[in-house]
């Protein structure tokens, strides 16, 4: 079937050095990256996302019906996902946009950085990481074995990990590096056990043969996110169940769990809060509760807070 769909397209092809950009395809939206060059559900290789640079083509070719396909290579976490594209998604990426200080160009590289932090890649870490690094966490002047040992150990106590790249902003530009501030948010789960939170680094970039790489990375700040507190039963009238004695805020609802960033925002505020889950119907709700506040004074100064900052639909409740 591959032999005589490729008999299908005609011999013409081209070899590009320029790196690409995707093009025409909405925000949020992913490009379809194939095996074949055949719209095809099982064609599909995977997918780069709408604001991906830095794409390699490696040759194109017209298909029977007069549509260009380019065989293209880009550095998705820590490998290269290759296959046919449509040619009308490819623009090249023009002298700002290909420079490696262009600060797109930067976020993308951090992006699959951290994708790369998602795997374990440990015989591939100088795609990303220039050696010896001068910092690394809190350790200083790491070989590559170095490094390598300490992701064995890091990846061992987690051995699933996610991150979500946030806010980039360069803060410093010499002829020889790029300090970068970024703040990345992140789970760890190992069996059961888990945690949550986010990290703001300080990244130092150097050019290495026109590409990226990452000299040194210092932790400036490291959050832990608190464990909601579940009530396990909503009808308990034990007298020494202390978790409903009190005045809360009831700062929210929810079908789903409630963001990474919604509660964070109760914490910055300096707050403590708990999460119900409870069953209505084939329904399952989760209900956010702020405090306990030992008066109603305590809890109608918080209100306002709340109310302000975070749901202007908040109330007080006493004694869930």
């Amino acid at each position: 079937m591959k032999k005589v769909l490729l008999l299908t397209i005609l011999i013409f092809s081209f070899v590009y050095a320029t790196e690409y950009r995707v093009t025409n395809l909405k925000p949020g939206a992913f490009l379809n990256v194939r095996t074949l060059p055949l719209v095809n559900a099982r064609t599909i290789a995977g997918k780069i996302p709408s604001d991906a640079m830095g794409i390699e083509i490696r040759e194109c070719r017209y298909d029977t019906g007069g549509r260009e396909w380019c065989y293209i290579s880009y550095l998705v976490g820590a490998d290269y996902l290759e296959g046919w594209v449509s040619r009308k998604f490819l623009a090249p990426m023009d002298e700002e946009e290909a420079s490696v200080l262009n600060l797109s160009y930067i976020k993308n590289f951090l992006n699959n950085y951290y994708m790369g932090e998602e795997e374990n890649f440990l015989d591939k870490l100088t795609i990303y990481h220039y050696f010896p690094m001068q910092q690394y966490m809190y350790k200083k002047n790491l070989s590559y074995l170095a490094l390598r040992n300490e992701k064995v150990k890091f990846y061992k106590r987690w051995p699933k990990r996610t991150y979500k790249l946030g806010t980039v902003r360069v803060i410093k530009r010499e002829p020889t590096f790029i300090d970068v501030k970024c703040t990345v948010f992140w789970r760890f789960d190992h069996g059961e056990e888990y945690e949550r939170g986010q990290d703001v680094h300080k990244i130092r970039l150097i050019r290495d043969e026109n590409r990226l790489k990452i000299l040194a990375l210092k932790p400036l700040s490291h959050v832990v996110y608190p464990k909601p507190v579940e009530i396990e039963d909503q009808n308990a009238t034990d007298s020494n169940n202390t978790a409903g004695d009190g005045y809360y805020v009831k700062a929210g609802s929810f079908l789903e769990n409630p963001s990474a960033d919604y509660l964070l925002k109760i914490t910055q505020l300096g707050f403590t809060y708990s999460i119900d889950q409870i069953q209505s119907g084939d329904r399952q709700f989760y209900r956010v509760f702020i405090g306990p506040f030992s008066t109603p004074n305590e809890a109608s100064a918080a209100l306002q807070t709340i109310q302000q900052q975070i749901n202007k639909d908040a109330f007080i409740q006493t004694n869930r």
